[in-house]
């Protein structure tokens, strides 16, 4: 399969790690054998929440977990509007696609990307703008028609009531199930608002859960998955 994964910030750097990201140098090299695990059966494109230097490390441990594989860094610009956090469009899509279809694995958008901005005769100005990682994950799943969306954190699945007494692990829900509740925004809630958006848009697949359980969710095994409703 053909797999976008966003991977969090605590995915990457656990809660302990600290901001530098030499201080989470063990933590990248443990997602990067998990990435690893993943890609022995499947072609990746990864998208993280953190900065270059982060994204520097990640390529280099994903190198020397996967002798032989191309490991490739493409710095990405989206284009916003306004103060919308959602991207419109991937600036360099074809050239993501080209280095997919040259079996590279490719890491791309970090942070969400670099925000842009189009004037009426194409041309494009860097913008100040938040844009949400997650909901470019998303674009990017949809554009480059991944077969599966997989939103990797440091927990095992979307739970409802979390903290509580009812707490309860999601194992599979369809995106009008999750939108019957209130994710925080800082918690799970760009994370399924961005699944539901590609099951919505393509009728595949997504998953949410932990970076450990990455194979496993690929198989439907773990994780939340979120689908269309049976026919």
């Amino acid at each position: 399969m053909r797999i976008v994964v966003a991977l969090g910030g605590n995915a990457l750097l656990g809660d302990g790690a600290g901001s530098s990201a030499e201080a989470g140098r063990h933590e990248i090299e443990l997602a990067a054998r998990g990435l690893a695990a993943l890609a022995a059966e499947h072609r990746l494109i990864v998208t993280h929440g953190n900065g270059p230097e982060v994204g520097h490390l990640l390529e280099l441990a994903l190198r020397n977990a996967l002798p032989g594989q191309e490991v490739v860094t493409l710095h990405t610009a989206v284009v916003v509007a306004g103060d919308d956090p959602a991207p419109r469009a991937i600036v360099e899509l074809r050239s993501l696609r080209r280095l997919i279809d040259a079996d590279a694995l490719v890491l791309c958008a970090e942070g969400g990307g670099v925000p842009v901005a189009v004037d009426h005769s194409g041309a494009m100005r860097g913008v100040e703008a938040a844009v949400d990682k997650d909901l470019t994950a998303a674009l990017l799943a949809r554009r480059l028609d991944a077969d599966l969306l997989m939103m990797l954190t440091d927990v095992r699945a979307v739970q409802l009531d979390w903290g509580e007494a009812s707490e309860v692990e999601l194992s599979a829900a369809t995106p009008a199930e999750l939108r019957q509740h209130d994710f925080e925004a800082g918690s799970m809630g760009t994370e399924v608002e961005a699944a539901c958006r590609f099951v919505e848009t393509t009728g595949r697949r997504a998953a949410i859960g932990s970076l450990a359980d990455a194979v496993a969710m690929a198989r439907g095994e773990a994780g939340t998955q979120v689908a269309p409703p049976s026919p």
